[in-house]
This record gives C-alpha cells, structure tokens and sequence, in this order.
C-alpha cells in the first residue's frame, strides 16, 4: 500500500487528473444514480466556482506589482476583461 500512494505522490498532476477522470467514468457508467458521490462532486464545483474570482483577482493584483515603470505590458486590457466579467 506504501509503495501504491508513493506512486501516486510522485506522478505529475496531469497524470492524476488522468487517473480520476478515468476513474470517474469508470464508476460513473454502472452507477449513475449514486447520490452520496454526486453530492461529494456537487460541493467540489461549488468550491472551485467560489475560490476561482479571487484567485483570478490575486494574479492579476500581483502581476500589476510586479510592473516596472517604462515597461510595456497589456494590464489594461486585463484588467478591464476582468472587471467586465
């Protein structure tokens, strides 16, 4: 069992997304209507719409401290797209 989660501790995280998108699908077609799981997924996207807008803000927000004066930069644009979304 060791030797299985240092496995999967090492693999790269794309590699992990892989495996529960497989793993997913897999127990999604015999067991569509399994309620307790779809609530687990449910509560995951609304987390992740929830943490989204801020984390989008704080890139945006260190990007512009990180400008130089005299340097060009498209923040402008940035900026105004995300404050129009």
């Amino acid at each position: 069992m060791k030797r299985i989660i240092h496995a999967w501790n090492k693999a790269s995280l794309v590699k992990r997304i892989l495996i529960g998108m497989l793993c997913g699908g897999i127990l999604g077609l015999p067991l569509p209507n399994l309620s307790g799981i779809g609530l687990l997924g449910d509560l995951f996207v609304g987390a992740l719409k929830a943490v989204a807008p801020i984390l989008v803000f704080a890139l945006v927000a260190n990007a512009l401290s990180q400008h130089q004066k005299g340097q060009d930069s498209n923040m402008k644009t940035d900026v105004f797209l995300y404050i129009l979304l």
